[in-house]
């Protein structure tokens, strides 16, 4: 499987305590991977709700600049970040920048669905 990120449906993400993100599943099991690698962009101003789940991320940033916040510790993020959230973690992204905050997130196939 080959192909470029333009080719992927981004869809807006929804649900209480989330604001201007938007979601792409670049890999999953439905192209032979056991987990899923997604990208997520967050608009200006843009936060992912703070919540927790047994399942762990990994995180490279792509572009922009924000704050991802581990059980109440905020730690400042740019492009070229990697972030580990082990599962039971509370934790949000949120953007603190003028333009886009785009990261990659991987997780295990538990974490995510098409």
């Amino acid at each position: 499987m080959v192909r470029h990120e333009s080719e992927i449906e981004s869809v807006e993400v929804k649900g209480e305590g989330i604001s201007g993100v938007r979601k792409q599943i670049l890999v999953g099991p439905n192209d032979g991977w056991q987990g899923y690698m997604r990208v997520f962009a967050l608009e200006a101003g843009g936060n992912t709700p703070a919540h927790r789940h047994p399942w762990w991320h990994v995180n490279y940033v792509l572009e922009g600049e924000g704050t991802v916040f581990i059980d109440g510790v905020g730690h400042v993020v740019k492009a070229g970040s990697v972030a580990h959230i082990e599962g039971g973690k509370l934790h949000q992204f949120v953007n603190t920048g003028a333009v886009p905050l785009k990261f990659i997130c991987l997780v295990p196939p538990e974490g995510d669905h098409y």
